[in-house]
C-alpha cells in the first residue's frame, strides 16, 4: 500500500470513528407529489381534486388526477364535511393510501375513495385502520377499515382498545374545558377541572371540529395546552391518569390566532413538538422544559426555520447548510430522499397570498415552480413509484 492510499485509509477511519460520511446526493428514481386542489368553481361544485405530480431523476415530468371528492354531501345545506384534505394532518400509509384529517381513506393505486365517512383516525394496524367515534347520536365505539376487504364494521368488544392509554375525554358543553377519567366499571371521575378556554379559533372556517389537543407520552401521561380566556397564553401540562395529578411544564406567550388547529406530534428524531399560532415549540418532559424550536426536523436531511422572517420568510436547508428562503406555512412542506417540495406565499400589508408550489432536488440545487393550476388544498406528500 502506497502512503498515499495509506494516508486515505487513516482518513476514512477517524471519519467514520467520528460519525462523519462522505455520502453524495442522489439523483432521486420515480416518484410523485400527492397534492390536492379546491375545485375551480368550487364554491358552486363543493369539489375537490386528488392529483400524483410525477418525478423522474428528480425533476416534474407530468401529473394525472387520482381522484375527485365531493366536500358536501348531496342535498346537504348545511355545510358539513364530507371527504377533503384541508382539514388537519393528512396521513400517507404503505406508500399507497391517503388517510385525510377527517378520517377518509383514498386509494391512490385504484384511484378510488375508500371511506368517506367523517371519523376519528387512531392508528394503522397492518391491514386496518382504526378509528374511534365519540357521537352524541351513535354513542362512543371504534370501528376498524379492513384495507383487503375494503370493509368498515364496529368493533363489538366492549373490553377492545385500541392502545392501552386511560379512557379520558374532553368536555366541551362549558367555555371552561373540562377532562374527565373513565374506569372501567365505573363513573366517571373529573381528572382536570379546569382545561382552559382551549385556542383561539376566529380564523378557522370549520370550528365544530375543534378538538383539545391530548399527547399520551405513555399509557398513564399525557400532555394538553391549557388556554388562559384571553386565549394568546397557554400553560403545556403532563397529566398522570393514574395519580391523577397535573404539573406544568412550560408556557408559551402573546399567540396569535390561526386558520389551523395546533397539534401535538413528533419531529423526524422523535422529539416532540406542539405547533400552535406562535410557532414550534419542544416539550421536553424530563426537564419540564418548553422551548422554541429554532429549526424544524422535517426528514430527509432538511430543516426548516421554526420563526419566520418579516423580510425574507422562513429559511430552508438541507443537511444544515441554507439553500433558500420562502413565506411558508410548515405544514404545506413534504421531504422525499434529496428532494423538498413546499407551498410559498406573497406578503403584502400584512396579508398572506398563497402563489404555488416550488420544489428543490439535491443533485440540481435549483429551486423550480410546479405547475398547479387551481388553488391548494394541502401538499399531501411523496410516494415512490
Amino acid at each position: 500500500m502506497t502512503g498515499r492510499n495509506i494516508f486515505t485509509a487513516i482518513v476514512c477511519c477517524l471519519a467514520l470513528a467520528l460519525g462523519y460520511s462522505f455520502r453524495k446526493d442522489t439523483v432521486p428514481g420515480k416518484m410523485s407529489l400527492l397534492i390536492a386542489v379546491h375545485d375551480a368553481q368550487a364554491s358552486t361544485t363543493k369539489m375537490q381534486h386528488l392529483y400524483a405530480y410525477h418525478f423522474s431523476g428528480g425533476s416534474y415530468v407530468s401529473n394525472e388526477k387520482i381522484v375527485s371528492v365531493k366536500i358536501q354531501k348531496e342535498g346537504d345545506k348545511t355545510p358539513v364535511s364530507h371527504v377533503r384534505f384541508d382539514l388537519g394532518a393528512n396521513h400517507l400509509y404503505r406508500n399507497r393510501y391517503v388517510v385525510t384529517g377527517i378520517g377518509n381513506i383514498i386509494d391512490v393505486k385504484n384511484k378510488k375513495v375508500l371511506l368517506d365517512e367523517k371519523d376519528q383516525f387512531v392508528k394503522f394496524a397492518g391491514d386496518s385502520v382504526v378509528y374511534y367515534v365519540n357521537d352524541i347520536f351513535r354513542g362512543k365505539f371504534y370501528k376498524i377499515y379492513n384495507l383487503k376487504t375494503e370493509s368498515y364494521t364496529e368493533v363489538k368488544d366492549l373490553l377492545f382498545k385500541a392502545d392501552n392509554t386511560k379512557d379520558v375525554e374532553v368536555d366541551y358543553t362549558s367555555r371552561l374545558l373540562k377532562i374527565y377519567l373513565y374506569p372501567p366499571n365505573a363513573s366517571k371521575i373529573t381528572l382536570v377541572s379546569d382545561a382552559g378556554y382551549g385556542e383561539d379559533i376566529t380564523q378557522v372556517t370549520e370550528k365544530k371540529s375543534y378538538r383539545l389537543p391530548l399527547y399520551w407520552i405513555d399509557n398513564s401521561n399525557f400532555l394538553y395546552p391549557n388556554y388562559t380566556q384571553k386565549q394568546n397564553f397557554c400553560t403545556i401540562y403532563k397529566v398522570n391518569a393514574d395519580a391523577k395529578s397535573a404539573e406544568a411544564l412550560g408556557t408559551i406567550d402573546a399567540i396569535p390566532s390561526m386558520k389551523t388547529f395546533s397539534a401535538f406530534y413528533r419531529d423526524s428524531e422523535g422529539n416532540i413538538i406542539y405547533s400552535c399560532g406562535k410557532g414550534n415549540f419542544a416539550i421536553d418532559v424530563k426537564k419540564k422544559k418548553v422551548s422554541p424550536q429554532p429549526f424544524e426536523l422535517i426528514g430527509n436531511g432538511f430543516s426548516v426555520s421554526a420563526d419566520e422572517d418579516a423580510k425574507s420568510g422562513r429559511t430552508i436547508r438541507y443537511n444544515n447548510e441554507e439553500i433558500g428562503k420562502y413565506y411558508c406555512d410548515i405544514r404545506q412542506i413534504k421531504t422525499g430522499p434529496s428532494i423538498i417540495a413546499l407551498g410559498y406565499d406573497m406578503i403584502v400589508n400584512g396579508e398572506r397570498y398563497a402563489q404555488g408550489i416550488v420544489y428543490w432536488e439535491a443533485s440540481a440545487k435549483k429551486w423550480k415552480e410546479i405547475p398547479v393550476l387551481n388553488d391548494v388544498a394541502s401538499i399531501v406528500g411523496f410516494i415512490e413509484q
